[in-house]
């Protein structure tokens, strides 16, 4: 029998009741009991005067889906879900929001959503028109479906570094989840922590998101930021000045960082725009987008330092403080390195020391893996002494 059947058996407070007595809590980053939420949001209804509903999606905030495989492995169980707390609120409006870039997804389980009258949307949810509606994390939702087919286990879902995606109990260290002896830095949910937060158990550390990223010497904290900030772009919505222009300004100056232009008040910048859109936004996009760049200033200001003071990435990340050269004494003119040049930047003919024109070079780094000789290098720092004009190898010398 499923869920929905077993909760129809019951009055709609009955139902209620065994959501509190279970002490089941909505999912995502606004943890609080399920009831006390089904509750405010009938509250809400009546006082605004909208319609009562059921909406169930990821947080706005959330770029990186790895949840929505809680939805992937068991659709059915998350329409049930919904049922349950349509029918514990006395609605029929029932939705559930789908990212945009999982389209196909959508398209899947229109077949399955009609069947309990479930409207599919995709992309974020838009809190104002939802006024009065029940916002439910999908995994709140399969946690209701396993609470009247008396299976609910109050578990967290973790995915580290990539992987497959697992249930684990609240008070699971970091520690016993991602080896962190080479960390340089813990990506945990929405915030960045010190190695040794791995101390910390996962409700602790809040992974609303369900997600755990190991970064070391080799990630470039900046760039990562940036990369972050930019999926937060793309998925917001835009109709809030605080989150639209916000996002914007971080992404803006954590581009010029990573690109050698960055200036010192851009810490004291991306303080304070990180923090107003933390008070100032209305949902979870604003709100905890900007907390991995306002972590990532706090926890790791020396790597910040370094390419706006040094004008250099300590991880070796960020191309623009990269220079690539052939090194002259190594050189044996074999051609490897022009052939796989996707630019056209590098000179040379047969038996002739190569040279690059880092005006043209992206950087990409094919030269260096095609060079046999291993002649061509990379350095943060400065440049030796190259040819400036073609000379025949082992014939150049330095002066």
């Amino acid at each position: 029998m499923s869920a929905l059947e077993n909760a129809k058996k019951m009055s709609q407070e009955e139902v209620l009741k065994k959501i509190k007595a279970l002490g089941i809590q909505e999912y995502g980053i606004y943890r609080m009991k399920l009831s006390d939420r089904l509750c405010a949001a009938r509250k809400e209804s009546r006082e605004e005067g909208a319609g009562s509903g059921v909406v169930a999606a990821l947080n706005n905030a959330d770029t990186d889906y790895v949840l929505l495989e809680v939805l992937k492995a068991d659709p059915e169980k998350i329409m049930n879900g919904i049922a349950v707390a349509a029918y514990a609120l006395g609605t029929e409006k029932k939705k559930l929001y789908i990212p945009q870039c999982a389209a196909d997804l959508a398209e899947s389980l229109a077949g399955l959503a009609a069947e309990y009258h479930v409207e599919i949307q995709k992309g974020i949810v838009n809190v104002r028109a939802e006024k009065g509606c029940a916002l439910l994390h999908i995994v709140t939702a399969a946690d209701l479906a396993d609470a009247f087919c008396d299976a609910y286990e109050p578990k967290m879902y973790i995915s580290v570094n990539g992987k497959k995606l697992k249930r684990v109990s609240g008070d699971t260290k970091i520690s016993d989840l991602a080896d962190v002896s080479n960390a340089k830095a813990l990506l945990l949910g929405y915030q960045y922590h010190a190695p040794e937060d791995a101390a910390l158990s996962v409700s602790e550390a809040g992974i609303a998101n369900g997600v755990i990223r190991i970064l070391t010497e080799k990630d470039c904290i900046v760039a990562e930021t940036e990369k972050k900030l930019l999926d937060a772009r793309q998925q917001s919505c835009g109709k809030c000045v605080f989150c639209r222009e916000g996002l914007i300004q971080l992404q803006y100056m954590h581009k010029e960082i990573t690109e050698g232009r960055g200036k010192m008040e851009y810490m004291d910048l991306d303080s304070e725009i990180g923090r107003a859109m933390c008070i100032s936004t209305p949902c979870s996009m604003g709100q905890y987008s900007a907390q991995i760049a306002l972590t990532a200033g706090e926890k790791f200001a020396g790597e910040y330092e370094a390419h706006m003071k040094k004008k250099n990435c300590p991880a070796g990340v960020c191309t623009s403080f990269v220079n690539i050269y052939i090194d002259p004494q190594v050189c044996d003119g074999c051609g490897e390195c022009m052939d796989v040049c996707p630019k056209d930047c590098i000179t040379g003919k047969p038996k002739y020391i190569h040279m690059i024109d880092d005006f043209d070079c992206t950087k990409c780094g094919k030269c260096m893996e095609a060079c046999g000789a291993g002649a061509v290098c990379q350095t943060t720092g400065k440049l030796p002494k190259l040819p400036s004009r073609l000379t025949k190898v082992g014939k150049f010398k330095k002066r």
